[in-house]
């Protein structure tokens, strides 16, 4: 990737007072870019930028493992590729580059915008091939993203005035995925963070066999069928917990095992559920989207592989950092 860096980082002090290290530590964050993102009935949030001259707009996308297109953005920008295209230039807040390349969709491993490459409501996704270059504050209440440089006090993160408790876990990359533990109904899981994802999912084998949920009673009533006729429930849990931070009462779709219905007879159908339904038990995990999202303040320090989650109190604003003269 050519990005240029044409601006300086902006020092900014932290609230937060970590262990004796962190406190006798002197590297304060240091801001990069600041973006005001824009969203609509509470889904995925999208990023104003400019490519070749045009204003576009990319839906962060914490599940996609690379910033990319969609099949009718590039058709309309005139771009052409087999396996890339060339950006001529690329402009997001304070961040340019030149002749950047980005895949075209389906590209992307397991994709973002739900699964499905460049997805999402907009022209298509912010990736982490950007994302893991800073750290990446993303303040929902606000629809606020920031960039800070990764060289700053371990911990010493959480310049906002945070309501109730802090959570700290580890974060994985796993096949472009974002995945931290949690703990859900007093059971670890882990969680692929999903930002361009409108709602949060769990498999039905994984929800049944791992995490011990008996559909069909009063806390996972039937919902609607998914697009292919599968039934789907809806799961209330106790909650879902980041380190100490717990969020009540967070809703989770119980969706069909991959393949589920799928082969030209029975016994391939048998066969593809089987297939799919050892895959999610040999992985398994929950998708946390924007409907529990939305309710958080996300801080992802990839200098230190670590997730601070904190509630959003939407009326109360992060501390501004200082802008650029």
């Amino acid at each position: 990737m050519r990005t240029a860096y044409l601006f300086a980082a902006l020092p900014l002090t932290c609230l937060f007072a970590g262990n004796a290290f962190a406190q006798a530590c002197s590297k304060p964050l240091a801001l990069s870019n600041e973006l005001q993102m824009e969203s609509s009935d509470g889904g995925p949030s999208s990023i104003p930028v400019k490519i070749n001259g045009t204003d576009q707009k990319l839906t962060l996308a914490t599940a996609s493992a690379a910033t990319q297109l969609n099949a009718d953005t590039l058709k309309s920008l005139k771009l052409e590729g087999r396996d890339e295209v060339t950006i001529a230039d690329f402009s997001m807040g304070r961040l340019h580059g030149t002749n950047v390349k980005w895949p075209v969709p389906g590209r992307d491993g397991r994709g973002g915008g739900g699964g499905g490459g460049a997805g999402g409501r907009g022209n298509g996704v912010f990736g982490q091939n950007y994302m893991r270059l800073y750290d990446l504050d993303v303040d929902f209440g606000n629809d606020k993203l920031r960039f800070f440089s990764q060289d700053h006090c371990p911990g010493g993160v959480l310049y906002w005035k945070a309501p109730g408790a802090t959570g700290a876990v580890p974060i994985t990359i796993d096949n472009g995925h974002v995945t931290v533990p949690v703990t859900v109904n007093g059971k670890t899981i882990n969680a692929v963070i999903d930002t361009a994802s409108a709602t949060s999912s769990v498999r039905k084998a994984v929800a049944e066999r791992v995490l011990g949920v008996e559909l069909g009673g009063p806390k996972t009533p039937v919902g609607k069928p998914d697009f292919l006729g599968n039934q789907t429930y809806n799961w209330t849990t106790d909650g879902i917990g980041f380190g100490p931070l717990k969020l009540e009462n967070v809703v989770l779709s119980v969706q069909a095992d991959l393949n589920a219905g799928q082969g030209k007879d029975a016994a391939n159908a048998s066969r593809a559920r089987a297939s799919g339904i050892q895959a999610e038990l040999d992985h398994p995990e929950i998708t946390i989207g924007m409907d529990v999202l939305r309710k958080t303040h996300l801080y992802f320090a990839f200098g230190e592989n670590k997730l601070y989650v904190t509630q959003t109190d939407t009326t109360m604003a992060a501390a501004a950092p200082a802008k650029t003269p």
